[in-house]
């Protein structure tokens, strides 16, 4: 049996005082697998992803569940052992590379100041993986690039380097905040491509935040589906869009623009589903209160 990278139980986060944002999450991620989380925005995928890493804002607490990454779990340590175990295992692949990259440092360093500072290699080892990835994310001339600055790259290009950066420490698992959002879709469509057969290469798992049904087809094997912070299915990605078994889950597909299809008319999400959810939810939330 294959023990998951990424292993997630029960978690419930909430702002303090106040409003639950996740509810009772629970997934999992296997060694070179692609989990795919999707929803709308406040759906609460980004808040998994940064629960994982361990960058939560300090208004946000834990009120419940676990999260075990390569066999630690990570509730149990310390700040810093926290820190370091993510560190030393996992990455981000963050959504916008303009803000993302340090506008006043070659991109160089930014590559491989982790793999030195933070996990001990030799500069002119971290060198050669930088000028390696950068190469095999398809960047001409990567010696050029690793002498430039962010502004001098294109938004496509700067998005590459940031594959780059994830991919260089070898990491077990890369957590992909929509790295496609701010592109268009002939840029998309590569750099999707990149991540696969990155992936694939490095057998890496990749846990891939989305609101884009299109894009989960696409590049994942696993997908769970959420909305306000909880999952409302979770299940092969074949299996999602064959036999959906959930009505959110079904609304979203049929939701999905069809590119070949350009004149048929958007169906959104119906307003009276969600109106249902959120009651469901609502009262959810008044029983876990009365519970507490």
């Amino acid at each position: 049996m294959t023990v998951p990278t990424l292993e997630i139980q029960s978690l419930t986060l909430g702002l303090k005082g106040g409003a639950r944002l996740l509810r009772d999450v629970s997934l999992s991620v296997k060694p070179g697998e692609v989990h795919a989380l999707v929803g709308e925005s406040g759906a609460g995928k980004s808040m998994i992803g940064k629960a994982v890493l361990g960058v939560l804002p300090p208004s946000v607490q834990t009120l419940s569940g676990s999260i075990n990454l390569q066999g630690n779990q990570l509730d149990a340590l310390s700040p810093a052992a926290r820190r370091q175990a993510v560190a030393s295992v996992a990455s981000l692949i963050p959504q916008d590379p303009l803000t993302a990259l340090n506008p006043s440092r070659r991109i160089g360093p930014q590559i491989t100041d982790r793999l030195i500072k933070r996990l001990g290699w030799k500069a002119d080892d971290a060198r050669r993986r930088a000028l390696e990835l950068l190469d095999r994310v398809r960047i001409r001339d990567p010696q050029r690039v690793m002498a430039s600055y962010p502004h001098e790259l294109s938004g496509g290009m700067r998005q590459r380097v940031l594959i780059a950066a994830a991919f260089a420490p070898r990491p077990k698992l890369i957590v992909a905040d929509e790295p496609t959002t701010a592109l268009d879709v002939t840029v998309q469509k590569q750099i999707l491509a990149l991540i696969r057969e990155l992936q694939q290469q490095e057998q890496t798992a990749v846990l891939f935040v989305t609101h884009d049904m299109g894009v989960v087809a696409k590049i994942s094997q696993r997908v769970s589906v959420l909305f306000a912070g909880k999952v409302m299915e979770s299940s092969d990605t074949a299996d999602i869009f064959s036999h959906p078994k959930h009505p959110y889950t079904q609304a979203l597909i049929m939701a999905t623009p069809r590119y070949t299809h350009p004149d048929e008319a958007l169906r959104p999400v119906p307003a009276e589903l969600i109106a249902q959810l959120q009651r469901e939810i609502a009262a959810d939330d008044r029983g876990a209160a009365h519970v507490r």
